[in-house]
């Protein structure tokens, strides 16, 4: 059995214990199950790692060498990509066994319907939608949309085999799931895959989450890629060595830039896939400070990077499995620059040349010293708690007989005293608070927004697309402003995600310190005893509005009739005079966006904080009930002295 699993398994083992040996004790039950409930969590815990990377940066093949063989197909085309979860097989789920959830009729009319509108048609439903798509003129399709163009292709060419199975679920093997991977005409229908795979990565417990890719043009991709990068425990980012990063990298980077600082722990690591095309050490160096620079340019300080060649990693797993075909192992000479005549490179050597090991000895460092601790430091102290609630029980019963008279008389004034403490603290300042750190952060949304608009401007206006080529100028400074305009609500969706992961922290800061304060406003009545610590809760991500309102406005259009043409608009004041328009005009669309997306922040959390305190506050009710409880026992010797003693030694030696 694997380390990581292990330690998680041994502190479970002490919570039961630790249960068994608190349970029956007055005012020790609601600490018993709470216990119990933690070593189930324990038990059951597995680690998520989410896979995230621009298409073609190597994401799948990096994956297989994690897991040691061939499993993952090369994806296609990223619209077309579902998500792919590597899961430890179970009870239900046997080693090789594929559960294939397919979208549903409405989410997959909605994407067609999504896709179809970039190129300006307008269709009823998902079957005159596909019929539509023949009305495209592939010669006038910018290259930005032609993965709309390809999604919408293959759900036509996909839609008679798949037909009967949308909306479901298939069970299906290996070679089935390999199709739904790397067919485009199959892949669009999934929703999601989950593999149940036995291997090294997920027999610690580890779930690898394959995401479509950055570049991903599927709107839900979105919001669901934030779920990952929000609740995963680890995130991996992979690039690929002589890849510039692409816009869509820089806009996923940006987002885990802003996010970066919410995360209890740095679980991030990034990847420069296929380093042995470095020509020297020099030049990989070189590759390496880029990718740090550009890093740092989206937020992302003081990044763990590792040049790894996934295949040549892959490769020595298979040569220790024994897995190597004639071809393949000639490949793995190559990688390892063996000759014909010469023995293997041995495994072990082969994962540190492609880098793989460097990555993983670092990687397990953070599951087994920063994730695993996290989990069992919490569990110890829940132990640590119940050893001291024994000791004040027994301080109590052996107290003389007037003594524990005297404090009887007293507790039940004390307990009413705290319970009406509990109940009166006012939470009025904190939720001023929140309310007021919830309008600051969408203060700054927009004046980030507008100090990126030059930045989103050039991306859609670009040379590329403007070229006076004999293509329809008017439909291509279209396509630019509907370019340009999904860039703008896309970051700022981006932008109200982050808000919300950042007041979500806030409401967690808020009520860890609520907890602290029962804590310390009761302490003279619990006579040192304490509460149970606060647990982040998680909120759930509002759905932000796609597109921003109110950009069908004539102020847009005459921002375009400024194109003279593109040797103006590049070389002389074409560009600025036209930007400058565009900016004046997405203003009040921009404010409307954020007052939409504030309302949703503002509902949400408040009825989160609401929820938070209301839950909090029974909690601290219940613990101080089931002290008091514990206390009159004590006191009026409804306990066995020597079996309490017998017990707390028993709690104190699984902390040792």
């Amino acid at each position: 059995m694997n380390q990581l699993k292990q330690t998680l398994l041994a502190a479970a083992e002490k919570l039961i214990k630790t249960s068994e040996a608190i349970s029956g004790v007055p005012g020790m039950q609601g600490q018993a199950k709470a216990l119990r409930e933690r070593a189930e969590r324990l038990r059951e815990n597995r680690f998520t790692v989410a896979l995230f990377g621009a298409f073609s940066a190597g994401k799948s093949s990096f994956a297989n060498a994690l897991m040691g063989d061939l499993v993952l197909p090369v994806s296609p085309n990223p619209t077309t990509a579902a998500i792919n979860k590597i899961m430890p097989p179970d009870e239900q789920h046997a080693h090789g066994t594929v559960r294939v959830v397919l979208k549903s009729r409405e989410v997959l009319e909605q994407d067609v319907l999504r896709s179809l509108a970039v190129f300006e048609i307008e269709a009823a439903d998902m079957e005159s939608a596909l019929a539509a798509v023949d009305q495209i003129d592939v010669a006038q399709i910018a290259a930005t949309v032609k993965p709309h163009y390809t999604f919408i292709r293959a759900v036509k060419k996909g839609m008679p085999e798949m037909a009967p199975h949308i909306g479901g679920e298939l069970v299906v093997d290996m070679q089935a799931f390999k199709g739904f991977v790397a067919k485009e005409e199959k892949a669009c229908f999934a929703e999601f895959i989950e593999l149940y795979y036995a291997c090294p990565l997920t027999d610690q417990g580890i779930v690898l989450v394959d995401t479509p890719g950055a570049d991903s043009i599927n709107a839900r991709h979105t919001g669901v890629a934030f779920e990952y990068m929000k609740n995963a425990d680890a995130v991996l980012f992979v690039t690929y060595y002589n890849h510039a990063f692409a816009q869509a990298d820089r806009e996923f980077l940006l987002q885990m830039g802003r996010v970066k600082e919410t995360f209890e722990l740095d679980k991030m690591f990034f990847l420069v896939n296929a380093a042995d095309l470095a020509a020297s050490p020099e030049e990989l160096a070189g590759v390496v400070a880029h990718v740090e620079k550009n890093l740092l340019a989206c937020g992302i300080r003081f990044p763990r990077i590792y040049p790894v060649s996934s295949q040549t990693a892959l490769l020595a797993r298979m040569h220790g499995a024994g897995k190597l075909s004639a071809s393949a192992e000639k490949l793995y000479r190559e990688r390892t620059h063996r000759t014909a005549g010469e023995a293997l490179m041995p495994e072990e050597e082969a994962l540190e040349l492609s880098g793989l090991s460097a990555f993983e000895r670092d990687f397990r460092r953070f599951t087994l010293e920063e994730l695993t601790q996290m989990a069992v430091d919490a569990a110890l102290g829940e132990i640590r708690r119940a050893h001291d609630t024994l000791g004040e029980w027994i301080a109590l019963a052996e107290e003389g007989e007037s003594v524990r008279q005297e404090r009887r008389k007293a507790a039940e004034a004390m307990r009413q005293e705290a319970l009406q403490l509990v109940a009166g603290i006012s939470v009025a300042p904190e939720e001023r608070d929140l309310a007021k750190e919830r309008e600051e952060l969408l203060y700054y949304v927009k004046q980030r927004l507008f100090f990126r608009f030059p930045e989103l401007f050039s991306h859609a206006f670009n040379p590329a697309v403007l070229k006076e080529d004999g293509r329809n100028m008017k439909q291509a400074l279209q396509q630019c402003l509907q370019e340009l305009l999904r860039a703008v609500s896309y970051d700022l969706g981006q932008e109200l995600r982050a808000t919300s992961l950042r007041l979500e922290k806030f409401l967690n800061k808020t009520g860890a310190a609520l907890v602290k304060r029962w804590e310390t406003d009761l302490a003279r009545y619990l006579q040192g005893a304490t509460l149970a610590p606060y647990a982040n809760r998680q909120v759930e991500t509002p759905a932000f509005a796609e597109e921003l309102p109110g950009t069908g406005t004539a102020e847009l259009q005459a921002a375009l009739k400024l194109f003279k043409n593109a040797k103006d608009f590049f070389e002389l004041d074409g560009k600025s005079a036209m930007r400058d328009a565009l900016e004046k005009a997405l203003q009040q669309p921009v404010a409307h966006y954020l007052a939409q997306g504030g309302q949703l922040l503002e509902d949400r959390f408040a009825a989160a904080f609401a929820e938070m305190v209301a839950d909090e506050r029974q909690r601290v009710t219940e613990q101080v009930e089931e002290y008091f409880t514990g206390v009159f026992a004590a006191l009026e010797m409804q306990v066995d002295i020597g079996d309490l003693l017998t017990r707390q030694k028993t709690v104190a030696s699984l902390l040792a």
